[in-house]
This record gives structure tokens, C-alpha cells and sequence, in this order.
């Protein structure tokens, strides 16, 4: 074999072992640190949800992407920007309602129970994913 293959080879090794991995960890995702910044009244919401939602539920404007609940910005996204502020009210009060009393959690383990936060915190989540639902 030529020199040349193997410079080829050791350039092509450095690619995938160096550059990708650098670049993936570079890049702005988390909704601490991430482009998806949030008003600063929504701030302590947001940490609230990545702590306490976000292993099972995606939010885009959270960082989150779990993998056992729905997808909140499929689930909960205005279907145009006329539509968003006359439904913000209403998807809060529905998120409002799901974080107290819970998602069926009594009849089928495995979902979603009531009472993960007290009533303050759910107030703050709750007004959180509806104004943020979709935005990603």
C-alpha cells in the first residue's frame, strides 16, 4: 500500500473520532445555556419542567427530549400565530389540569400521575408549555 492511503485513512479517522464529535457537542440545544432563551418570567418555569418533566416529555423551548410521554410541542402546538394567544388560556388550563390530577394514572400504569408538583409550581409549568408549545 502507498503512503498516500493511509493519509487518507488517518484524515477520514480524524473526521469521525475529532471533528463530529467536537461539533456535536458544540452545538446549542440545552434550554439552560441553548438559543432558546425564554422571557426571564418563564425562567424558573423552565427549570422546573427540564427537572421534573423533561425525562419523559419533549419541549423544544425546554431542551428536553424524553422518550416516554408525548412530544408537548406536537401535542400542544396553535396551529397559526392568529390562534396562539386564544389558546394560550386554554392549553394552560388543560396542562394545569394534567400535572394535579394526572393522565389516566390510575387505570393505565405507566402514565402519567397527578400531583408531581405543588400548586404554585404547576401554575408556573403550566403557563410555560402553553406559551412555548410549538415555538420550535
Amino acid at each position: 500500500m502507498s503512503k498516500r492511503t493511509f493519509i487518507w485513512f488517518g484524515v477520514l479517522v480524524l473526521v469521525l473520532a475529532v471533528v463530529i464529535p467536537f461539533a456535536a457537542f458544540r452545538a446549542k440545544g440545552d434550554g439552560e445555556e441553548g438559543e432558546t432563551k425564554v422571557p426571564a418570567s418563564l425562567e424558573n418555569a423552565q427549570s422546573l419542567f427540564v427537572v421534573n418533566c423533561g425525562t419523559c416529555h419533549a419541549l423544544y423551548s425546554a431542551g428536553t427530549d424524553g422518550n416516554y410521554a408525548p412530544n408537548l410541542d406536537e401535542l400542544l402546538a396553535p396551529s397559526g400565530p392568529a390562534e396562539k394567544e386564544s389558546t394560550v388560556k386554554s392549553t394552560e388550563a388543560r396542562v394545569l389540569n394534567a400535572i394535579e390530577n394526572g393522565v389516566d394514572s390510575s387505570t393505565t400504569p405507566g402514565r402519567m400521575p397527578g400531583g408531581i408538583l405543588n400548586e404554585e409550581q404547576a401554575q408556573q409549568v403550566s403557563e410555560f408549555v402553553a406559551r412555548t408549545a410549538g415555538e420550535g
